[in-house]
C-alpha cells in the first residue's frame, strides 16, 4: 500500500478509556443557569469554576450549530481538573440519553468515585440542587461530546 493512501484510524474506545480513566460523573438538574450554579459551588466547595470558552461543546443541528458552555476548576495541590457541562440549549440536548440532566460534574481525582461521593452527599442538601447523582460511563450515549 502506498504510504500517502494509507487511512490512519483513532481508536474511539481507547481515547474514552484514557479521557474517563481517573474520572467520575455527577448529573445535577437544577433550574439554575450554569454562571449562578458555578458561582455557588465555587462558594460552597472553595472552588474556582470559571467559564473556558474555547473548550465549549459545538454541535450542529438543523442548520445551527449549538453550544454548550464548559466551565473548569483546578483542583488545589494537584494537576486534576473539574469540568462542568452545560447538557441542554433551547430544546437541544448534548446527551439525548440524559434528558432529566442538566449539568455533569466531571471530577478528576485519584479515587474520583470517593470523591464523587463526598460531593454528592452536599449537593442533595442544596435547594438550588433538585438532583444529584452519580452516572454510569459505559451506560451514556455520545459520550465523546464530553471529551476535550
Amino acid at each position: 500500500m502506498d504510504a500517502a493512501k494509507k487511512i490512519l484510524k483513532l481508536d474511539q474506545f481507547e481515547i474514552e478509556d484514557v479521557f474517563f480513566e481517573n474520572a467520575a460523573l455527577i448529573g445535577i438538574s437544577s433550574d439554575k443557569p450554569i454562571y449562578s450554579l458555578c458561582h455557588f459551588l465555587n462558594q460552597a466547595f472553595s472552588l474556582d469554576f470559571e467559564r473556558t470558552t474555547h473548550l465549549d461543546v459545538q454541535i450542529g443541528k438543523k442548520n445551527a450549530t449549538y453550544s454548550f458552555a464548559v466551565y473548569q476548576s483546578p483542583v488545589c495541590g494537584s494537576a486534576f481538573v473539574y469540568t462542568f457541562y452545560k447538557l441542554k440549549v433551547e430544546d437541544v440536548l448534548l446527551l439525548p440519553s440524559l434528558k432529566n440532566i442538566d449539568y455533569i460534574w466531571l471530577i478528576t481525582d485519584d479515587d474520583p468515585e470517593e470523591r464523587a461521593m463526598h460531593y454528592l452527599r452536599y449537593l442533595r442538601q442544596l435547594p438550588e440542587v433538585q438532583f444529584a447523582g452519580l452516572l454510569e460511563k459505559d451506560k451514556i450515549k455520545n459520550i465523546d461530546y464530553l471529551i476535550l
